[in-house]
């Protein structure tokens, strides 16, 4: 299938990621959301967005002029999807919104499009039973910053076609993304469920008085973060032990002993969101930066980092 004409649908930070990436590929985007107030500042951080790849060398001079002139933003449905062979949906993370905005794109949509949604972690199998055509229903879940992080977690709903799926992924390998495909619906996909786990367990260490939301948050960073890039669970663990079946023979006992005394909640308690709350507001770098410039040294270093990560960057 070829893919030239692209809608970005709902333009909140993933939407004005996506359209940042797909600017950078030649591609004619057409931006929707409800408000020209909010496509006016989408555009705003879309060319703020393609400045900083500039000012890193990430993109020619040149590019942010002939990228901008590539996108077009309006606030009807019917003129931002009837021309697209792709359809991006950002909106709330809510079945009904999603159901709604589905039913939308499909009844202006060409037939051919691929609806997808960016949801970050809603089942596709509920979203596309608004649709008369499901089979071209997908999750295409991409990380913030949407045009700097390579992986896209890909699924299917049950009546999603195995073309759809093909074609998306390899959409995505076009654009430098790194698609991952889960073969089954679980909600939050693979990412989310691990960051879930992760915030879990952060979350009962400061609410039982373990340590500082700031030191856990620096245990992080300093130790296993320094590793993350180069390491998954699984590849990590085989290394240590000397063999995945050494590690589980040898290790097994200790992360029982570990996985014993963690939390299982489902709901986070009351009081130990007090604390992390407060915890949080005591942090050094939250006391003395604001979020949009907490973000901007996020996206320094990341550039940093995928730089050493060497050429599979996708602006290379």
């Amino acid at each position: 299938m070829y893919i030239q004409n692209v809608a970005c649908v709902g333009v909140g930070l993933i939407g004005q990621g996506w359209a940042t990436l797909f600017s950078l590929k030649d591609l004619h985007v057409c931006m929707y959301d409800i408000s020209e107030e909010i496509l006016e500042k989408a555009l705003e951080r879309v060319e703020s967005n393609l400045l900083f790849l500039e000012k890193k060398g990430l993109i020619q001079e040149g590019k942010v002029v002939e990228a901008l002139n590539g996108i077009k933003a309006t606030t009807s449905m019917a003129e931002a999807v009837s021309r697209s062979d792709y359809v991006q949906e950002s909106v709330r993370e809510d079945y009904a919104v999603k159901r709604k905005v589905f039913a939308e794109m499909e009844r202006h949509a060409p037939g051919h499009a691929i609806l997808a949604s960016s949801s970050s972690g809603l089942l596709m199998t509920e979203i596309q039973k608004a649709t008369t055509m499901p089979e071209r229903c997908v999750l295409a879940h991409p990380i913030l910053p949407t045009h700097l992080i390579s992986l896209v977690e890909i699924a299917g709903g049950v009546l999603t076609s195995k073309e759809t799926l093909e074609t998306t992924c390899e959409f995505m390998s076009w654009l430098g993304r790194s698609p991952v495909v889960l073969n089954k619906e679980v909600p939050g996909y693979i990412v989310n469920r691990l960051q879930a786990a992760i915030l879990r367990e952060a979350i009962s260490l400061v609410a039982n008085g373990v340590a500082s939301a700031e030191d856990v948050d620096r245990a992080f960073c300093v130790g296993i973060g320094l590793r993350d890039p180069i390491f998954g669970p699984f590849l990590r663990a085989h290394v240590a032990g000397g063999g995945i079946e050494r590690y589980i023979e040898n290790f097994g006992q200790s992360n029982s002993s570990r996985w014993r005394t963690m939390e299982s909640w489902t709901a986070i308690p009351e009081s130990a969101a007090k604390k992390v709350i407060e915890g949080v507001y005591e942090m050094e770098a939250v006391r003395r930066e604001t979020i949009d410039s907490i973000e901007r040294v996020r996206d320094e270093k990341l550039v940093e980092i995928l730089a050493l990560m060497g050429p599979k960057h996708p602006f290379y």
